[in-house]
């Protein structure tokens, strides 16, 4: 094996629990200091047996895939992040890295269910290339290179229409409102893969701010953000969903909010260099009421960032336990473009938490545990460690974030979710924007409109659900075969125009737009709202506690 580098990682909790890792800049020695090297005879043991499946088993068996398999299972004794990656893993993990990918430019999702065709969701960007060669939000893609795709998953889709810059593909889409399919050829161009996709006021003098992991840029794009966001008088920063990313963007994004030198996180482990502190290196540059929003799917670089501003009573922390991911891993670069994340120390936030939250017994209970809607010893006070912050308030160990005010997301009923499943809103509201019913002329202007916007016109047309669009789309579950009363109509109104709404805005106008219209009735936004004035307690109790080092 190579020597290769070793990078600290905060990884995202994914199904190889690694995309999305945390880069740092620290190397490690293959050999610690007390590390013992395997018997020789082992080795020999591995090879023996090696040798022997190979020559005798059954079916013949690749080398690859017994020894990746061998070293998954080395790992799989040790946490439930430690991770071997294979050479399209380790590639993956570069790539979101480094935030860049190259492709068309454009979201896609299949028509129906998980396979087959897939319809291209929202405008595609100004300046990407398939904004230039005409796409259109509502397009869908029946062939890539000639080949029809009635059967691809998503990653068969989105792995071919990725390519090397400066390549071409032949793609076929169906386009509502034109009889004949539509031939395309795109050449592929860097697209940046953006960290931080919302950015808007909620109310007046209010920001909202949604960061969706942390790689290269997202400090950057924050910045960029918070300059779109003159004279705040208050902001939500929402950390939910947010599995991580590198280390130094979570250090970058926490530094916008703290003095200089105030301690963000640190680091304890048995390597060498592995025990470290990481203070905010630079002023504080946003003086704002601020409220940040987790849920249980808030992980490692999220969990640093909620905890020190939490622990430094800069920050309301609203929502739901975080998911407790606080080991750092070093990437070691393995012969054959392969990888290994290996934890080698944990994550603790400035008060002396530890993020990470138990994982004694399987890894399959561990992330068993994660899939639960409710984790009791997550939520349980009673049993967690209390520590304090720097003005005294009470904070809780045992692993993840506690938020200051407990709101947890809002279930959908049994007919939301039925609705929700079958991808009814977005196909219904694509029927609604290509005209295909008598009263949605309305519609087709909101469209027109949207790319006046998109070019770069201010003014964003208002649309509301009537009593009229309401009838309609009764009909339109019944043409679905989706069964339903009156009384579930009229018991979900509220939703139900909101997510039509939604997805009206989203086809005509923009992911951003639409994200806007499903933020109004976020109970969670909506209580980040209410106690914004708790935020401005707090951090103007903190000028007196922790005063801002002069300039």
């Amino acid at each position: 094996m190579k020597h290769g580098f070793a990078i600290l990682l905060v990884s995202v909790v994914a199904v190889f629990a690694l995309v999305g890792g945390l880069l740092g800049d620290s190397a490690f020695n293959r050999s610690a200091a007390d590390a013992s090297t395997p018997p020789n005879e082992f080795l020999a043991n591995f090879t023996e047996a090696l040798e022997v499946i190979q020559l005798n088993y059954v079916e013949p068996v690749g080398s690859d895939k017994l020894v990746y398999s061998s070293i998954k299972g080395m790992l799989r004794r040790l946490d439930p992040h430690s991770s071997f990656l294979d050479p399209k893993e380790f590639a993956r993990l570069r790539e979101d890295q480094h935030s860049r990918y190259y492709g068309l430019g454009i979201r896609v999702r299949p028509l129906l269910r998980d396979k087959g065709r897939h319809v291209i969701v929202e405008p595609p960007a100004i300046g990407t290339p398939a904004e230039k060669r005409g796409l259109r939000a509502g397009d869908v893609i029946t062939r890539i290179e000639g080949e029809p795709i009635d059967d691809w998953t998503s990653d068969d889709v989105v792995g071919r229409l990725k390519g090397p810059r400066g390549t071409t593909v032949d793609i076929t889409i169906e386009r509502p409102g034109v009889r004949e399919p539509i031939e395309v050829t795109i050449e592929r161009d860097e697209i940046p893969m953006v960290t931080v996709p919302y950015a808007f006021e909620i109310k007046p003098g209010i920001g909202y701010i949604k960061i969706d992991r942390f790689s290269e840029s997202t400090a950057k794009e924050l910045e960029e953000k918070l300059e779109q966001l003159q004279g705040l008088s208050g902001l939500v920063l929402d950390l939910r969903d947010n599995p991580g990313g590198l280390l130094n963007q979570a250090i970058a994004v926490s530094d916008f909010f703290l003095p200089r030198g105030e301690l963000i996180v640190s680091t304890k482990g048995r390597a060498a260099g592995s025990t470290k502190s990481y203070a905010a290196p630079g002023e504080e540059r946003i003086r704002v009421p601020l409220v940040v929003l987790i849920n249980r799917h808030s992980a490692s670089a999220s969990e640093i960032v909620s905890g020190a501003l939490q622990d430094h009573d800069r920050a309301l922390i609203v929502g739901e336990t975080s998911f407790g991911k606080g080991l750092v891993q070093s990437v070691f670069t393995l012969d054959n473009d392969t990888g290994m994340a290996l934890t080698t120390a944990k994550y603790y936030t400035p008060s002396g938490r530890l993020i990470q939250r138990d994982y004694s017994g399987s890894n399959l209970e561990y992330y068993y545990l994660e899939g639960e809607p409710e984790t009791p010893p997550l939520n349980n006070e009673g049993e967690r460690e209390v520590y304090s912050t720097d003005g005294k308030r009470k904070v809780y160990g045992g692993g993840g974030i506690t938020p200051d005010v407990v709101e947890p997301a809002r279930e959908l009923n049994r007919f939301e979710m039925l609705l929700s499943s079958k991808d009814i809103f977005f196909q219904y509201a694509r029927r609604l924007t290509s005209g295909e019913v008598p009263f949605a002329e309305h519609f087709q202007n909101l469209v027109r409109n949207g790319e006046t916007a998109a070019a770069g016109k201010k003014g964003t047309p208002d649309f509301q659900v009537t009593d009229a669009v309401l009838a309609d789309f009764g009909q339109f579950l019944k043409e679905r075969n989706v069964e339903y009363t009156d009384e579930e109509i009229a018991v979900n109104v509220d939703y139900i125009k909101r997510r039509i709404r939604q997805e009206v805005f989203t086809s005509a106008l923009g992911i951003q737009e639409g994200y806007k219209i499903g933020v109004e009735g976020d109970n969670q936004v909506l209580k980040a709202l209410e106690v914004m004035p708790e935020a401005k307690s707090l951090m103007t109790s903190r000028r007196i506690i922790t005063p801002a080092p002069p300039r």
